[in-house]
């Protein structure tokens, strides 16, 4: 049984670096679970005209004409009010435009991190709680981590369907390592660059502590400018930026040891993160702070570990151990999701 047209008021615009929204949207209309996704991008104060990045997906980027703080995005929503309502299910991942949007019975609420964990404004706070107070009413179907589902259910006794993320298996086992020059070994970490999740102290132990080899850093930078500066003047560290996601799997095969150094917080604990995924699906070892998913994982080859975290690095990194992990694809992920959503069909 098909969804019919799914509309997903998305919190990551389409762009190269695919995350879950993406590989979502995308596998609906692969496996033949949805008929059309209209895939609407946060709002900007450009004029962006609509495209099909994969074929079955619509990207509207709608137009924001008037400041949040003056009722932007409620404006936001009107204009997209008539692109909705013709979808046969909503999908709101932003919860403060999505909520202009949504109706009572006819919404599924997929929350893939918990931002009032995170820093924000005190205006932004309120929208937020504003948007998640309305939708945890009005949403027929919650989406979202293990962490999260307990969270959910103490603030609105609301019992949550847990979706977790996943990888391209088959992308990251078939993949080319990329020559990355240099002695190693090659510790890597691959993902946003972010002052709320990586923890720069840990990285900057872990750097020194190297003999040889560098750490790389590989993904969007929106790390303060003190912060780059710092990681950047370390002669072992290498900041690489954001890549393609078609790149990735070639980076993920190349590293000696993959590594994961978030601060452990109450925000990156809501996290379910597709690095998690994406480094079991190598063979590589993993070494991970418990949190972002990471907490919840046992695998040969991880270690999980904030105390120990460099000590496991340098022994991680003079192994040579391959390791066979079994992992969720995301068309089984999509398969789950497509279930949650029929919870969430506009009447």
């Amino acid at each position: 049984m098909k969804l019919g047209t799914v509309a997903v008021i998305s919190l990551d615009p389409w762009d190269e670096v695919w995350r879950r929204n993406q590989h979502l949207a995308s596998r609906l209309i692969a496996l033949g679970l949805a008929e059309h996704v209209t895939y609407v991008n946060p709002a900007s104060s450009d004029k962006v005209p609509d495209r099909t990045p994969v074929p079955g997906v619509t990207v509207v980027s709608p137009r924001r004409r008037v400041p949040k703080r003056l009722g932007g995005l409620r404006f936001v929503a009107r204009s997209l009010r008539r692109t909705v309502d013709r979808c046969d299910i909503l999908w709101v991942n932003d919860p403060t435009t999505g909520y202009f949007l949504s109706r009572r019975d006819g919404v599924t609420y997929d929350v893939t991190d918990d931002w009032r964990s995170a820093w924000q404004s005190p205006r932004e706070m309120r929208r937020l709680l504003r948007a998640e107070d309305s939708l945890a009413v009005r949403a027929r179907t919650v989406v979202c981590s293990e962490d999260l589902r307990r969270r959910w259910r103490e603030r609105y006794n609301v019992d949550a369907v847990v979706v977790k993320n996943a990888v391209d298996v088959t992308a990251i086992r078939q993949a080319e390592p990329r020559d990355l020059g240099g002695h190693g070994p090659h510790v890597g970490y691959v993902g946003t660059l972010h002052s709320e999740r990586i923890d720069v102290k840990l990285i900057l132990k872990t750097a020194d502590a190297l003999t040889a080899g560098q750490l790389h850093l590989v993904g969007p930078d929106s790390l303060s400018s003190e912060a780059r500066a710092t990681l950047a003047s370390h002669e072992r560290i290498i900041l690489h930026g954001s890549v393609s996601s078609s790149e990735v799997p070639s980076w993920l095969v190349a590293f000696d040891v993959l590594i994961c150094p978030h601060v452990v917080s109450s925000f990156t604990l809501s996290l379910d993160a597709i690095k998690a995924y994406e480094y079991l699906a190598t063979s590589r070892p993993v070494v991970a702070t418990p949190t972002s998913g990471f907490q919840d994982l046992q695998a040969p080859g991880l270690v999980v570990t904030e105390e120990g975290f460099v000590r496991a690095v340098l022994h991680a990194s003079a192994q040579s151990e391959q390791f066979h992990r079994e992992v969720p694809d995301w068309d089984d992920r999509t398969r789950e999701f497509a279930q949650a959503l029929t919870g969430g069909a506009l009447g």
